[in-house]
């Protein structure tokens, strides 16, 4: 009975931390570095990530009390749906800039 007082709390606090620590990024955050990385030239994978990060922390007004952070976890997923695109795809979404966020969207 003793173990149980222990071991109960200590999976509730690893179970809580396990919960902080994975990314909860929203949906209206998904959509925007869809948008982008849609913007941005995304021929290579290192230029675009770092041309999203410019953009999302370049818009940050000097005066802001709260200023946008890049989230390279959110960014590389956004990469890695972009290369998991058939090349067809890819080609349809730089002509298209609608098209490029409804495929990344899915």
């Amino acid at each position: 009975m003793a173990k149980v007082k222990i071991i109960l709390p200590l999976l509730l606090i690893l179970a809580l931390a396990a919960w902080w620590f994975i990314p909860h990024d929203s949906e209206e955050d998904k959509a925007y570095y869809v948008a982008v990385f849609c913007a941005v030239d995304h021929q290579d994978s290192q230029t675009a990530e770092q041309q999203m990060r410019n953009v999302i922390e370049g818009g940050n007004s000097d005066y802001a009390l709260q200023k946008i952070r890049y989230k390279s976890a959110l960014g590389r997923r956004v990469i890695s749906r972009w290369q998991a695109l058939t090349p067809d795809e890819q080609q349809r979404a730089r002509q298209d800039n609608s098209v490029c966020q409804q495929l990344l969207n899915r």
